[in-house]
């Protein structure tokens, strides 16, 4: 069963995140419900505007990760551009 819910809200806020849902290609209200239900859930409040990494991206670093600790897969350093073109005619 749906609801509505009258609140009061600062005309710049609303403008500003509903553009951005719209840039996400979702409504103000969709934004409202999903904070809403993680709220719900969690039972706490947090706000960030940091990218986060996809699980691609995590995985890729973990991998690289362990390529530093196993001292695999690297070249260099180099001290100049002639030692790059050197490593890389090779």
């Amino acid at each position: 069963m749906k609801t509505t819910m009258h609140i009061k809200v600062d005309k710049d806020i609303k403008e500003k995140s509903a553009k951005i849902a719209r840039n996400l290609g979702l409504s103000l209200s969709t934004i409202v419900n999903a904070s809403l239900r993680n709220f719900i859930k969690t039972e706490t409040f947090s706000v960030s505007n940091a990218e986060r990494m996809t699980p691609y991206m995590e995985s890729w670093i973990a991998e690289v990760e362990e390529d530093i600790k196993h001292n695999r897969n690297f070249s260099g350093p180099f001290h100049s551009v002639a030692e790059i073109k050197k490593h890389f005619e090779k």
